[in-house]
């Protein structure tokens, strides 16, 4: 494979390398990142945002807190769906839920 992995010089079976290596991190990506919003959301299923963030296992965390984590939580769930066509992609920046995580 060439060095600079984004030249023209690419062959198919670099390019079929490349869609494969990135399509099982995605998949495992979020197949993970549901693991864990099925967790949070079986741990603060009913709960308000004020009733997550005064669990102890949040302390000193705002409402606001726990309500980006509720959303950046949801991010996972909503891709998820996406690829395996449970439900579409409504129209919004799931990157702006993720970013104060990251």
């Amino acid at each position: 494979m060439p060095t600079n992995k984004y030249s023209p010089e690419l062959t198919w079976d670099d390019w079929s390398e490349q869609i494969g290596q990135l399509a099982n991190q995605l998949i495992n990506d979020l197949q993970s990142g549901k693991m864990l919003a099925d967790k949070f959301n079986a741990m603060t299923y009913g709960l308000t945002p004020a009733q997550i963030a005064a669990l102890p296992q949040f302390s000193n965390k705002t409402v606001a807190d726990a309500t980006a984590m509720q959303y950046a939580i949801g991010v996972f769930t909503d891709l998820y769906n996406a690829l395996y066509g449970v439900a579409a992609l409504t129209q919004t920046n799931r990157e702006g839920y993720v970013d104060p995580f990251i």
